[in-house]
């Protein structure tokens, strides 16, 4: 134990806060890489979706274009619906709906 008695005090204290430091660095760079890995991997997914569409031809995206028409059209006439149903003078379709 005589070795402890040449440590100063302060160095002990900056060799602990280091590696505390070191500590909170790697844990956030592990999740924040595990976020980036992530989101990096979602956006590549929806690109390849668009790119399988696109090349697959006329038959692969014909499917497509009806189903997000029609989800577009229901959008249309919730919006409408809901327009009407608050301020059913907003609109002169809101009357044609009554």
């Amino acid at each position: 134990m005589e070795f402890l008695q040449n440590v100063d005090v302060g160095t002990l204290l900056i060799i602990a806060v280091g590696l505390i430091g070191l500590c909170v660095v790697g844990l956030l760079l592990m999740f924040g890489l595990q976020v980036i890995g992530s989101s990096l991997a979602a956006i590549s997914g929806i690109f390849d979706l668009i790119g399988g569409v696109l090349g697959g031809g006329p038959a692969a995206w014909c499917g497509c274009l009806v189903l997000l028409l029609m989800c577009g059209g229901c959008a249309a006439v919730v919006w409408i619906v809901t327009t009407c149903n608050s301020n059913p003078t907003a609109m002169n379709f809101c009357t044609l709906l009554r």
